[in-house]
């Protein structure tokens, strides 16, 4: 009888990265079929840009294959993914992933990974359901409309009825990990989508209540912010840009700027300071146009790297860059990308 392989599934904390990392432990755990034709033994972890560093302290056993789903580039991802190879016995690597980084280091990827999957045109999830249709492999239905409402959260379009009940359940379990970042947590979400039987979900009363009381602070936090800073909003066209940098230098400035286009309805750009060599903006703008500025800003060398997605793209720019700056380079950015 062959031994199984031994396969490692790393996915995100978000619900793009926890039900792309059940699609693969449902179709290579249960089906045996994907990514390896195979039995397999598989472990899995949630995983970010921070913690990838560290995970070559956790490969403590060897590997047939390593998958990171929705994990977007960062400047070291390229030399951790090799040294996984070269010493620490993975066999092969596979890397699925959305981001707007990930797509700018295409090239580097593809020396490095055995399969890449990327594009910025639909969510991790997508990206995998497409490759599951091509291979004739269909995942339980439970699961499988799971995946559907990841891809209504990532588009931003309105959800049919019949989804409507487990996109609610996949924005608290999103907001459950964000909230507790927990890694038990994680993976017991991650076993209870893949698992076909019909389960109870694993957030015990316990776990909500720290969540509820985490995302009430929260948002009561961000939306104070966004209203105070609403009203310094300067406008550009049809974009409002706002100077955070005095009121806002901690993480979710995604998030503020998410809430600010939500209060202005108005695409948003969105200048915030950070505790290291560089500021951010965040530009929030649909159907693909906030890439475009971003694109843009970096073309005329005001910006550099962009990360972030197609709809919320951010930036890197000099840390005392002047307000006025940005400002006609917006401007100019709006025009040739209208």
């Amino acid at each position: 009888m062959e031994k199984p392989k031994r396969v490692l599934v790393a996915g995100d904390w978000d619900a793009d990265g926890i039900v792309s990392a059940a699609l693969l432990v449902y179709t290579q755990e249960k089906l045996s079929l994907y990514p390896l034709k195979s039995v397999s033994i598989v472990d899995r972890v949630p995983v970010d840009p921070d913690r990838l560093r560290y995970m070559l302290n956790s490969i403590s056993t060897h590997y047939d294959l390593v998958v990171f789903l929705d994990l977007p580039y960062v400047p070291f991802t390229g030399n951790v993914l090799k040294m996984m190879k070269q010493h620490f016995g993975v066999g092969k690597i596979m890397y699925v992933d959305h981001h707007l980084s990930t797509l700018q280091h295409e090239e580097e990827l593809r020396q490095i990974v055995d399969v890449l999957l990327v594009d910025h045109r639909q969510p991790t999830v997508g990206l995998l359901m497409d490759e599951l249709s091509k291979n004739g492999i269909r995942v339980h239905k439970r699961l499988e409309s799971f995946a559907m409402a990841v891809r209504y959260m990532d588009a931003g379009k309105r959800v049919p009825p019949e989804y409507m009940k487990i996109f609610e359940i996949t924005k608290t379990i999103s907001k459950a990990l964000t909230a507790v970042r927990d890694d038990e947590l994680w993976v017991k979400i991650v076993n209870w989508l893949a698992d076909p039987t019909p389960l109870p979900m694993p957030l015990d009363e316990q776990v909500m209540d720290k969540v509820k009381e985490v995302i009430d602070k929260r948002d009561s936090e961000l939306r104070e912010v966004a209203m105070s800073l609403a009203i310094e909003a300067v406008k550009v066209g049809d974009l409002r840009f706002i100077d955070a940098r005095k009121k806002w230098k901690k993480r979710g400035a995604t998030a503020l700027a998410s809430k600010l286009a939500s209060i202005l309805r108005a695409p948003v750009a969105l200048l915030v300071d950070t505790n290291k060599n560089h500021s951010l903006l965040v530009i929030k703008a649909s159907r693909g146009r906030a890439y475009r500025i971003a694109k843009y800003l970096v073309g005329e060398g005001v910006a550099y790297d962009i990360a972030g997605h197609p709809n919320l793209a951010i930036v890197r720019v000099e840390k005392e860059i002047d307000k006025k700056v940005i400002l006609d380079a917006l401007q100019q950015a709006l025009f040739y990308t209208a």
